[in-house]
């Protein structure tokens, strides 16, 4: 596993992290549809999945044109797709701190749902302001710490893989829980879409009769 700097994932927005990973060898699937980079519709954040050993995926997130690499699996529970990312860019991490500051560092998952449609991909990562206030009125027993913070506490999960599992299932359907994100496009598809809208517009230019 790929230690990271837990404080770093807990910045990012809407991220939970979790101590345990969401999959085991068994629920895990290969979906070739996956494999591409899947941009984002009026935004600038990409995800590149390629296939890597057996059924993982190398991924490559880049925002602002600024990548960074992780690991990636995934996995179907019940009827949903789910995907368990964690960070594998150990050449960052080794310039940026000393070896003896990489023995505090920690292994740390975050899961997404995944919904693919053609050439449409959403990626629902669990919320973290729902599971705060399911926490706060103890609707969700399973294991987690909250890390003191200035403004708020933030929650990191501690629970097996087998808990979370079962939290998961039932929770994948509640849009409340795991939000539908912004839309990604395949990169060729959207280069095609934005080539056609491109072409129609020139066409209306060309068409319109010139004034006297």
């Amino acid at each position: 596993k790929i230690l990271v700097v837990l404080g770093i994932m807990l910045l990012i927005a809407g991220c939970v992290p979790s101590l345990h990973p969401l999959f085991t060898e068994k629920d895990l699937v290969f979906e070739p549809a996956l494999v591409g980079t899947w941009v984002e519709e009026g935004g600038g954040a990409t995800w590149t999945f390629q296939k890597a050993e057996d059924e993982d995926y190398e991924l490559v997130y880049a925002e602002n044109k600024v990548p960074a690499k992780f690991g990636a699996h995934l996995l179907r529970l019940g009827k949903s797709l789910f995907l368990d990312i964690y960070p594998a860019d150990t050449e960052i991490q080794e310039k940026i701190v000393p070896t003896f500051y990489q023995f505090h560092l920690i292994p740390t998952h975050t899961f997404l749902k995944v919904w693919i449609e053609g050439d449409v991909l959403h990626l629902g990562m669990l919320d973290y302001d729902w599971l705060k206030k399911m926490f706060d009125s103890k609707k969700v027993p399973i294991p987690h710490e909250r890390l003191d913070d200035i403004d708020d506490p933030n929650i990191v999960l501690t629970a097996s893989t087998k808990a979370l599992q079962k939290f998961v299932l039932k929770y994948a359907e509640d849009t409340e829980a795991f939000p539908m994100s912004d839309l990604y496009r395949q990169k060729d598809q959207q280069e095609s879409s934005i080539d056609t809208e491109t072409q129609r517009e020139n066409a209306k230019n060309t068409a319109k009769p010139m004034e006297k």
